[in-house]
């Protein structure tokens, strides 16, 4: 699946991304749970990047200046933490408000930070743990005060029922700079169904 981002950003300067999915995997002889694996799709939307930057370091085919990416990897360890220790309030803390599109995933669009953010309450219900392992990611400068991180990997997640679900991910996250903080405008993932 392949999707396209093309929004006006606040130069005037037109981008485009495209992210392409990777497979899923489940592990164990457990049926994955359609809605446990949108739960861990949504946590790891916005920690992708971070993750890899503490566990893997810096790629350095990153296009952004040094300090824009240990900012913007910084921003993510937090998102991080807050989602692993599965606290959708303070994950939502770092996105800001916007009403045409603030989550895309799995072919649904959330419109507002405030439906991303109940989704992810919801989600989170029935979980007793989440882990991420990133395989690659990448901050881009698009302009002054805009940046693109992207990242795909795996992730999993324990249930209260016992289980342990497995999935892959890729993800875009759209960073604004605001009032000297790097924020999340809009996020893009995407985990493949259950086979």
């Amino acid at each position: 699946m392949l999707s396209r981002l093309s929004p006006q950003n606040p130069t005037g300067d037109n981008f485009e991304v495209e992210v392409t999915v990777p497979e899923i995997r489940n592990k164990g002889n457990h049926d994955m749970n359609s809605r446990k694996i949108k739960t861990v799709a949504f946590a790891s939307a916005f920690v992708i990047i971070g993750a890899v930057a503490v566990t893997q370091g810096q790629s350095s085919k990153n296009s952004a200046p040094a300090d824009v990416q240990e900012a913007v990897l910084a921003r993510l360890a937090e998102i991080q933490s807050a989602a692993q220790a599965l606290d959708p309030d303070k994950v939502f803390s770092f996105v800001l408000e916007n009403d045409a599109g603030a989550l895309a995933q799995n072919g649904k669009l959330f419109l507002t930070r405030k439906a991303a953010l109940e989704s992810t309450k919801q989600g989170f219900q029935g979980l007793q743990s989440v882990s991420y392992q990133f395989d690659e990611q990448h901050v881009t400068l698009l302009s002054p005060t805009v940046a693109l991180a992207t990242g795909e990997g795996s992730s999993s997640a324990a249930l209260d029922d016992g289980r342990t679900l497995s999935t892959r991910f890729a993800q875009s996250v759209v960073f604004v700079l605001t009032n000297g903080e790097w924020k999340v405008f809009h996020s893009h993932r995407s985990f493949p169904p259950a086979r």
